[in-house]
């Protein structure tokens, strides 16, 4: 006797193989049996007849630990069939927890997990939160974290971005070493993003060697992908290569002012140091259009007194005058003004302009876009490091050889939330209810980009086996019964800018560790998720 029995279905198992017709049964939360089930009994059966059966999709590059605290039943992303989610990227986690980060720890959360407190020190006492915090409440899907590379450095220097001394080195390395200890799988960078961009090679080095003893993975959002995209890209991979530690860049896609060839000669580099022994590969998104911190523009003096401070000085019109002059070229639309392709994100105090362009709040407030942009983060004040803005990122034509080169993962970047209640405000990119319904609707089923089981593989066992979720990404017996039914002629992408929160159409059964999280296309209110660690 099984506990389900998914039959008829076209079995796509992950690995790229071409499709067969198979039945797959769970039994004990696991895969119990592939092929013909037709003799077998069990508690719950499905006729998976002109429907695809495939392993739960992971996405791994994911920012749901922002709002996992408050949307316990991760109800957008089981609704796009996603299972499992590698978060705590970029450099930001929650955790660890010092009396340097906590109120900014405490800021984040109150924007993003509506209700949710922060209560914890240690990645472990975080880990434990997420897990329940001692009362069974659970999580919806599985979740893999890594540790915030900004979250150490906060924890031990605060918000000064310097170089930071040989003792503060020691204890980042010190505060690593404890949440790999205690769950993480592995650290993440931000090196575009205050305070990661004050990292130097040494750093990076330095706690490279940390996660490589671990033989966990170091997951770096590089410096930029503008004029000195190919460096970015060079200066990771060597720090660690020397460390002798597995890299994943994040979102390796060129953007706007990127030299003629420099996308081609990151994925040649990255193709070299395997060729070296160094594990390296990378991810994209899946849209043109991408999500961006609204503070990566301005420059690292601006912030040598503190986040609050930085607000306030952009008051004065001497500073502002000389930001002006400063700023970063983070998103060459902002330096090359091009105001139309930027539209503001997700603020704590301009919510009221959500969604427009810095081109249209300029005219709705009377203000050249530039300070209106500089209006928005000083009236963020503390929180001016966390102000979101979305805009062009990728062309269609860069976005379609990124999705098929054989090293590049498929990932959302953007977080679980609910269509209905007080998450579904925060939501301001589509991928957050969509990435994969428009990989697989529109980049398989409409423009053929990828063949179905290329896609799958890079939504499934590519990432299980780069981020050592040894036993996901796969319909083998045995493995965990992370399973999705969809259906190939159906399935959509129905959320856009506009309206963000839209669940997709045509994916109509989810399993998590062998309990139904979506049924008949409905929610099933299951938290059978847990958190994976690699330890």
């Amino acid at each position: 006797m099984l506990d389900v029995v998914i039959r008829g279905g076209r079995m796509v198992d992950g690995s790229g193989a071409p499709w067969v017709r198979a039945d797959v049964g769970i039994a004990g939360g696991r895969i119990a049996a592939v092929g013909d089930l037709s003799g077998a009994e069990a508690t719950t059966l499905i006729d998976a007849a002109g429907k695809v059966v495939a392993p739960g999709f992971i996405d791994c590059h994911s920012h749901s630990d922002w709002s996992l605290l408050a949307n316990r039943g991760c109800d957008s992303t089981l609704k796009m069939g996603v299972t499992t989610e590698v978060v705590g990227n970029c450099g930001m986690s929650f955790a660890p927890v010092t009396s340097l980060n906590r109120t900014r720890l405490e800021n984040d959360i109150a924007r993003t997990s509506p209700g949710a407190t922060l209560t914890w020190t240690t990645f472990g006492g975080y880990l434990d939160q997420v897990r329940g915090g001692g009362q069974p409440r659970g999580v919806g899907a599985n979740y893999a974290f890594l540790v915030g590379h900004g979250a150490i450095r906060s924890a031990v220097m605060g918000t000064q971005e310097r170089p930071a001394t040989p003792d503060e080195l020691r204890q980042m390395e010190g505060l690593l070493a404890q949440a790999l200890d205690e769950g993480a799988i592995g650290l993440s960078t931000g090196l575009e993003f205050v305070p990661g961009r004050a990292a130097t090679g040494e750093e990076l080095v330095a706690l490279s060697r940390v996660v490589a003893r671990s033989g966990r993975l170091h997951a770096c959002h590089q410096r930029t992908r503008n004029e000195r995209f190919v460096e970015s890209v060079a200066e990771i991979i060597g720090a660690c290569e020397t460390a002798g530690a597995r890299l994943q860049i994040s979102h390796n896609n060129k953007r706007l002012g990127a030299p003629d060839g420099a996308w081609e000669q990151t994925m040649a580099a990255q193709e070299e140091a395997r060729a070296r022994g160094l594990d390296v590969s990378c991810d994209t998104t899946s849209y043109v259009a991408g999500l961006g911190v609204m503070s990566a523009v301005l420059p690292p003096w601006l912030f040598d007194a503190g986040p609050a401070e930085a607000a306030r000085r952009l008051g004065d019109p001497i500073i502002r005058d000389k930001v002006k002059g400063d700023c970063r070229r983070y998103w060459l639309m902002i330096a090359d003004g091009q105001w139309d392709r930027v539209w503001l994100g997700r603020t704590a105090n301009s919510g009221q302009l959500f969604g427009l362009s810095f081109a249209q709040i300029g005219e709705r407030t009377g203000r050249d876009p530039m300070d209106a942009y500089l209006d928005i983060l000083m009236n963020e004040g503390a929180g001016i490091t966390d102000a979101g803005m979305f805009g062009q990122v990728k062309t269609p034509e860069h976005l379609r050889e990124l999705v098929q080169h054989p090293l590049v993962s498929l990932e959302a970047d953007a977080w679980t939330a609910s269509a209905e209640g007080p998450l579904a405000p925060l939501v301001n990119h589509p991928a957050s209810f969509g990435w994969t319904a428009r990989i697989l609707g529109d980049y398989v089923r409409q423009r053929g980009w990828l063949r179905l089981e290329e896609a799958i593989k890079k939504m499934t066992a590519m990432p299980a086996a780069k981020f050592g979720l040894r036993d996901r990404g796969l319909l083998r017996p045995g493995l965990a019964g992370d399973v999705v039914v969809f259906d190939p002629a159906t399935i959509e992408d129905r959320a856009s800018f506009e309206h963000p929160a839209v669940y997709p159409a045509g994916i109509e059964h989810v399993f998590v560790n062998g309990r139904a999280a979506v049924s008949a296309g409905e929610l099933t209110g299951s938290r059978a998720g847990t958190v994976l660690s690699n330890t």
